[in-house]
C-alpha cells in the first residue's frame, strides 16, 4: 500500500535534517517513523542476516551438547 504525500507533509519532510520524520496516528497516538525505502530494505536484510547466524548458532549449541552427551 502506498500513501501519497500532501504538499504539506512534502515540506516538512523537506525541512527535516537531522532526524527521522516521524507520523502520529491519532486514533491510536502510536508514532511510526518515516525512512526511505532502500533504507528500510537493508535494515531487514541485516535482520534476517541476524536470524539465521542465531539459528546456525543455537543448531551449533545442540549439536555440541549433543556431543558431549555421547562422550559421557
Amino acid at each position: 500500500m502506498s500513501i501519497q504525500l500532501t504538499p504539506q507533509q512534502q515540506r516538512a519532510l523537506d525541512i527535516q535534517e537531522t532526524s527521522l520524520p516521524r507520523i502520529i496516528d491519532p486514533r491510536t497516538n502510536t508514532a511510526y517513523v518515516l525512512i526511505r525505502e532502500t533504507d528500510y530494505t537493508a535494515i531487514q536484510e541485516l535482520l534476517e542476516e541476524e536470524e539465521r547466524q542465531q539459528e546456525i548458532h543455537a543448531v551449533a549449541l545442540r549439536n555440541a551438547a549433543g556431543r558431549m552427551n555421547e562422550a559421557s
